[in-house]
């Protein structure tokens, strides 16, 4: 059983990602905040993170960077819903630049089973083989 340690600000999406990965086998922990879910992080061993980017305190951008340097080979989700208004802005995709910073896969919110198993999947290529 894989853990996966789950960091959004959002309840709900908190509560459905919870819902989702227990149906794919996960062992979840929830933090909702950065500070949180860097002490999870650092109290307990994890199979892969999942970081929303935006939230208060501490963003997801400084989580996974932190993340990336005390465990490289840690599987990182970056979340986001965050889009700017103006699709002719110049403005920096933050899921882009998440994965620059190490993030192994982004989600785009809102996302769906599908998309987050495609996550999983993507994090875990053994998983496909296991399946087959």
């Amino acid at each position: 059983m894989r853990r996966v340690l789950v960091i959004d600000d959002d309840i709900s999406v908190r509560i459905a990602m919870e819902l989702s990965l227990r149906r794919q086998d996960c062992l979840v922990v929830l933090a909702e905040n950065g500070p949180l879910g860097v002490a999870a992080f650092e109290s307990s061993a994890f199979d892969m993170a999942m970081v929303d980017i935006f939230m208060p305190d501490m963003d997801g951008l400084e989580i996974i960077k932190s993340f990336r340097e005390r465990a490289p080979s840690l599987p990182i989700v970056a979340m986001s819903g965050y889009r700017f208004h103006h699709a002719m802005s110049s403005s920096p995709d933050f899921l882009d630049m998440a994965i620059k910073l190490g993030a192994t896969y982004r989600l785009r919110k809102p996302f769906g089973p599908g998309q987050l198993k495609a996550a999983i999947d993507a994090c875990f290529p053994e998983r496909l083989h296991e399946a087959g």
